[in-house]
């Protein structure tokens, strides 16, 4: 049986949230399909969701923390750990990714940090009928929705960068470093300062996506399916429209379901939109797309591990990020962004001892804009990451100022530049003004696709240089607000 919706949307992270909330306040027929599950967290059990699954921690830890891994020496579509984990890895041999899946996508793991790109004028001179300014009132409502705003000092936040670093000679983290807006309840309650960051938040305190706009577009009509993972697009061409058909795994039932739109969107995340573009294109289901694949980047993301072992110190509380520094007197200094190893009390480890010392160490994120000139590429069903770290200096510039903070300290900055990982890809699908430069048009829509569009991070036309979360999200209104218009 295959059932009939004006609009199906494939993800729920920033892409697919704010176009389903969109579409269904505009009266649109919308069914959301996401691969995860609905996490059991106390929103979730407020909106009255049965069936949820448990956030990684405690006895869970281990069963819940992985959901798929995939790696060239594996199966060409990875080892499926756990439907219900959180996480999933794919190692490359360039380029690592990690992504998240359940309903609400990265807002369950993201830092709460809402910001917009941190390269000027990001938006022009890509295609005509986009520009920064035509965008920034998607950008201002999302970030009101998320009730985001800068930590301040007098708001006495446990470990946030602009309090530690005061007095610092080394290290500024004054108002001269712009501190992003935070989508958190920072009100003097402890509980909101734990347990809300990598591993997801049960509580209240961080602003997630299912939260804040799937439960009112569910009351606005929107149809939210947990455990469906699309796995093929076919593209029907009747006699005066083009239709879609998706054929999907029920995770639940563990059998194939179809459904049929005339407009789908795609935000299912940077890779698996990759994935489900080139199997789609090789089963015959779509066609064209020449760009298919260009233009990736991780937007020079670049993790490290501070060693600094401070006596006393709990880093494990705080906001989910602890703040944005940057190293004194140093010409040009990349985005820093500090965190604690927050929720590691309710991750099982091995004595005491271990879980003392990561409270005392800290997470270092590097980023900046690289140039997204990397490529996925598609051979017997399998996707990999191709990514030349000497044609993006982003990467060596960050490298080199690990060290100066490693010299300055007087704690080791461990770090390698030989296996680069990311949480931001993006690009694959791009936004472009003709076929052979991208995929998509100045509306998201797929060139020699109609009514096919993408939402989500595959589709910006460069890399942001700062969390991406905000600048999909601006994408997705754009996109939906103007579909609206259509339906």
């Amino acid at each position: 049986m295959t059932n009939k919706y004006d609009v199906i949307v494939i993800g729920s992270g920033f892409g697919g949230s704010v176009s389903s909330y969109h579409l269904a306040k505009a009266g649109a027929k919308v069914l959301l399909l996401e691969r995860g599950p609905w996490r059991d967290t106390e929103p979730v059990r407020a909106m009255g969701i049965k069936k949820r699954s448990h956030l990684p921690a405690g006895s869970h830890f281990y069963t819940h923390i992985l959901n798929r891994f995939s790696a060239p020496w594996l199966p060409k579509s990875g080892v499926k750990v756990n439907t219900h984990g959180l996480f999933d890895i794919h190692y490359d041999r360039d380029m690592s990714v990690v992504c998240s899946s359940g309903v609400g996508g990265g807002s369950h793991v993201y830092s709460a940090m809402n910001i917009r790109p941190a390269v000027d004028a990001y938006w022009d001179n890509h295609v005509d009928g986009v520009s920064t300014d035509m965008m920034e009132p998607h950008y201002q409502w999302m970030i009101d929705k998320m009730g985001a705003r800068p930590p301040a000092l007098d708001d006495n936040i446990p470990n946030f960068t602009g309090k530690r670093y005061e007095d610092s000679p080394h290290f500024v983290a004054d108002e001269s470093v712009q501190q992003p807006a935070m989508s958190m309840d920072m009100s003097s309650n402890p509980e909101n300062f734990s347990n809300n960051s990598f591993f997801g938040c049960v509580g209240w305190s961080k602003a997630t996506l299912d939260k804040i706009l799937l439960s009112p577009a569910i009351n606005a009509g929107l149809e939210v399916k947990a455990l469906q993972e699309c796995l093929g697009i076919y593209r029907i061409d009747g006699p005066s429209a083009t239709s879609y058909r998706l054929e999907v795994m029920d995770h639940q039932t563990k059998r194939h379901t179809y459904y049929q739109a005339d407009r789908i969107i795609l935000a299912a995340g940077t890779l698996n939109t990759q994935r489900l573009l080139f199997r789609s294109r090789d089963n015959g289901g779509l066609s064209g797309m020449p760009s298919l694949g260009c233009n990736f980047g991780g937007n020079g993301d670049f993790p490290a591990y501070w060693g600094v072992n401070e006596k006393g110190a709990d880093f494990s509380i705080g906001t989910p990020s602890h703040g944005r520094f940057e190293l004194r007197d140093y010409p040009s200094c990349p985005n820093f962004t500090e965190y604690g190893m927050s929720g590691i009390d309710d991750v099982p480890l091995v004595g005491n001892a271990v879980r003392n010392r990561l409270k005392r160490d800290l997470v270092l994120v590097g980023m900046g804009a690289d140039r997204a000139n990397g490529a996925f590429t598609w051979k017997n069903g399998r996707l990999r990451t191709r990514y030349i770290q000497h044609n993006n200096p982003i990467i060596g510039a960050i490298a080199k100022a690990f060290e100066e903070i490693s010299r300055r300290s007087g704690k080791k900055v461990w770090f390698t530049n030989k296996r680069l990982l990311t949480v931001h890809p993006l690009g694959g699908a791009r936004l472009a003004s003709n076929q052979n430069d991208g995929v998509v048009n100045e509306q998201g829509e797929v060139y020699g696709n109609p009514g096919l569009f993408i939402a989500d991070a595959s589709a910006l036309p460069a890399a942001p240089g700062s969390p991406p979360s905000m600048t999909i999200a601006a994408w997705a209104c754009h996109v939906s607000q103007t579909l609206s218009n259509k339906i």
